[in-house]
């Protein structure tokens, strides 16, 4: 490269793409986060009417790892203690299953299951926003629960896309995808691109 030539490829052959707003940015940002935590415990629960261990274990992991953080930095910032609680639920539902009699029926195991992961994946949204988007507390109020709100909203649509499987979904794409079929799928061959 000859002296003075800039590094860059030659500007007139960029594409020029409008800038984003750095409110979209984080607004989407947290909503993104929150769907990836949320929508398939929501699709299962429809679906099965269960949400999988691997997805309680994935929001205990989660949790765990903010927890853990906060602990080793634990002289550089504080963490206030209802956030501490939070994050804690998940290990406390793990105990409970392990120290619960299996026997006697705990079925209400169940429904603590079902609403740490779908109450808890929204608060997760918002404090793994909080602490990993730098500028999310600069967000006007609207946009960070609205964030939130995002990540209800598309908990609620996995759910009834879970329960109504049927219309758009068969049960040979549940056993291609590796999965049981649910109770009332479609029957019929996968969906194929053509």
């Amino acid at each position: 490269m000859a002296r003075g030539e800039s590094r860059d490829p030659d500007s007139k052959n960029k594409r020029h793409l409008p800038e984003i707003h750095s409110v979209l940015r984080a607004t989407a940002t947290a909503a993104a986060a929150g769907t990836l935590v949320i929508w398939w415990p929501a699709f299962t629960f429809g679906a099965y009417n269960a949400i999988f261990f691997d997805n309680v274990l994935a929001l205990w992991a989660v949790a765990t790892a903010v927890l853990l953080s906060g602990l080793v930095l634990h002289r550089r910032v504080t963490v206030p203690w209802r956030n501490w609680i939070a994050l804690l639920i998940p290990s406390a539902w793990i105990v409970l299953g392990m120290t619960a009699p299996r026997s006697r029926g705990f079925h209400y195991l169940h429904y603590i299951e079902v609403a740490i992961t779908i109450l808890g994946a929204p608060y997760l949204t918002w404090l793994l926003s909080k602490i990993l988007m730098s500028d999310y507390d600069e967000l006007p109020a609207a946009e960070r629960y609205g964030a939130v709100g995002i990540t209800v909203a598309i908990g609620i649509i996995a759910f009834l896309l879970g329960k109504f499987n049927d219309l758009f979904l068969t049960c040979a794409d549940f056993d291609v995808s590796g999965n049981n079929n649910p109770p009332g799928c479609a029957p019929g061959p996968p969906f194929h691109l053509r």
